[in-house]
C-alpha cells in the first residue's frame, strides 16, 4: 500500500504543470538607486521589493546576482538568467526578452559640453560633426538611436565619460537622470538642446529562460498591483514620484 502511495505521489508531481511547482528564479541586479541597487550583498530598492512580493505571492523564491547591463543581455540571450528588471524595450531586445510593462516615465536627455567646445547644441543636426560620448549598450532615446555610430565614443561606465570630457577627448556627452546625469551637472555646461520622450519601462523574462512558463502568472499579478494602485506604495516608501500607468498593454518598442 505504501509503495502504491509513493508511486501515486511521484506521478502526481511529475505531471503537474511546471508553473505550479515552486521555483527559485535568478534575477540580475545593478546599481541604479533608488529603484534598484546593492547594499552589501543584498539587492534592494523599489523594484527588487516589488518583484520579491510578486514572486512570493506566486510561491516562488528569488536569488539576486549583481550584473552590469551588458552582461545581463548576454546571459539573457543564453537563457542563463530568469528576470531582468527596469529596462526599455528595443527591436533588438524584443528578440530575446518577453516584456511585462510596469510604468511609463518622461525621460529627458541632456547634452554636456567639454570646456574647449564653445559652440552650442540646438538639435540633433548639430551633433553630426562633433564627437559624442555615451555608455555602451544603453538605450537613450529613439532619436539618439539613429545617430551615426561613427561619431560616437562608447565606454562602459559614466565615470569614464566624466574623465574623457574633463580631458577634452570628446566634445559632448549624452546623459539623463536615468544615466547618472548628476555627475555632469556641477562640472560641465549643459547645451541648449534637450530630447524629451515617453519611456516605457519593463520587467522581462528571457525567452530561453526556464522561467518563461511563469510569464502569464507574473504578468497577471503585476497588472493587478498596477490597477489597484498597490505598486505606488513601493515608490512612496523611497520618496520617489509615482510613475504614470498606461493600461493599453501594447508592447512599446522604442525605435
Amino acid at each position: 500500500m505504501k509503495t502504491a502511495v509513493r508511486i501515486w505521489v511521484t506521478l502526481f508531481f511529475t505531471f503537474l504543470p511546471s508553473h505550479v511547482l515552486a521555483n527559485t528564479l535568478v534575477s540580475h541586479c545593478r546599481d541604479y538607486p533608488p529603484e534598484i541597487y546593492f547594499n552589501g550583498k543584498k539587492c534592494i530598492g523599489i523594484l527588487p521589493e516589488l518583484v520579491e512580493d510578486i514572486l512570493a505571492e506566486l510561491g516562488h523564491d528569488n536569488e539576486w546576482v549583481y550584473a552590469p547591463w551588458i552582461r545581463s543581455t548576454k546571459e539573457a540571450k543564453r537563457g542563463n538568467v530568469d528576470l531582468l528588471i527596469r529596462h526599455s524595450m528595443t527591436e533588438e531586445r524584443i528578440s530575446f526578452l518577453k516584456p511585462i510593462k510596469y510604468a511609463v516615465e518622461k525621460r529627458i536627455l541632456f547634452f554636456y559640453k567639454s570646456k574647449s567646445f564653445t559652440s552650442d547644441i540646438t538639435s540633433y543636426d548639430d551633433l553630426k560633426n562633433v564627437s559624442v560620448g555615451a555608455i555602451r549598450g544603453i538605450f537613450y532615446s529613439p532619436s539618439f538611436s539613429k545617430i551615426n555610430t561613427d561619431s560616437l565614443t562608447l565606454v562602459g561606465r559614466t565615470e569614464q565619460l566624466v574623465g574623457m570630457l574633463e580631458m577634452e577627448r570628446i566634445d559632448v556627452v549624452v546623459s539623463s537622470t536615468s544615466h547618472n546625469g548628476e555627475l555632469f551637472e556641477s562640472k560641465f555646461e549643459k547645451a541648449t538642446f534637450e530630447d524629451t520622450f515617453l519611456n516605457y519601462l519593463y520587467i522581462s523574462i528571457p525567452r530561453k529562460s526556464k522561467a518563461i512558463v511563469l510569464y502569464d502568472d507574473i504578468a497577471r499579478v503585476l497588472l493587478k498591483y498596477r490597477k489597484t494602485g498597490k505598486i505606488n506604495q513601493y515608490y512612496q516608501k523611497y520618496g520617489v514620484s509615482i510613475p504614470y500607468q498606461d493600461f493599453s498593454e501594447i508592447e512599446h518598442i522604442q525605435r
